[in-house]
């Protein structure tokens, strides 16, 4: 009976027609490298990292330097940014995504990063350095998300992780460069000339955000 049932079953799969393998064409899509309206958005993303992460290097120095803080005062003031970012970026993203667009987002972000440095090279006093550092993390909000998101809304569905990789590139670069220029400047021609220069660059970057971005993602509907 064992044989019978299984050599009948044997003979059912010979005769059961062979399923055709369909063919799954992948849509080929364009590299990140070779997409002049992406690059020219990471280059701007690079020069605001650049101008952000004087966070991390020259805004210090010159807090101990030229404002005279002592470490305790600087640790406090980070430690008030990483605070401010902690309770308001949900808020503050939400308020973005709900009522401006995506270039009205970076550009208002940028501007307020380039106005809490700037501020700088006119007045030092500690209730300046909060202010500054305030207007700093919400321009922080505005801008650093949004990026990556305007990134992936740039990307198709088979390459998001070339063009995350290369924003993350662009941004890796700026970190690197970021202590070298700013201290170099900040050194040979003063902090005053360091915070004006980079709320001007931020001025620039603002206006290149809020053009670039709209150009950039017709691409959905046709570029």
């Amino acid at each position: 009976m064992y044989i019978r049932f299984f050599g009948k079953r044997n003979k059912q799969a010979l005769l059961k027609p062979k399923k055709v393998k369909e063919a799954i064409a992948v849509k080929k899509e364009n590299s990140p490298y070779r997409d002049g309206k992406f690059l020219m958005y990471s280059f701007f993303c690079m020069l605001f990292a650049i101008c952000f992460f004087q966070l991390f290097s020259t805004l210090t120095i010159f807090y101990k330097d030229t404002a005279h803080l002592s470490q305790q005062n600087i640790g406090y003031i980070l430690g008030y940014s990483g605070f401010l970012i902690v309770l308001l970026e949900m808020g503050f993203v939400q308020i973005a995504e709900k009522y401006f667009s995506l270039a009205f987002t970076l550009l208002i972000g940028t501007l307020l990063c380039g106005i809490s440095y700037a501020m700088l090279a006119f007045d030092y006093s500690i209730l300046t350095l909060i202010v500054s550092m305030t207007l700093l993390c919400i321009g922080e909000i505005w801008t650093l998300p949004f990026m990556s998101t305007i990134t992936a809304l740039r990307s198709g569905e088979n390459n998001k992780g070339a063009y995350m990789g290369m924003n993350g590139i662009a941004v890796a670069l700026a970190f690197i460069i970021t202590p070298y220029v700013g201290t170099m400047t900040a050194d040979q021609l003063g902090f005053s000339t360091l915070w004006i220069g980079t709320g001007v660059l931020a001025v620039g970057i603002a206006a290149g955000f809020y053009f670039v971005i709209p150009w950039m993602l017709k691409k959905k509907a046709g570029s």
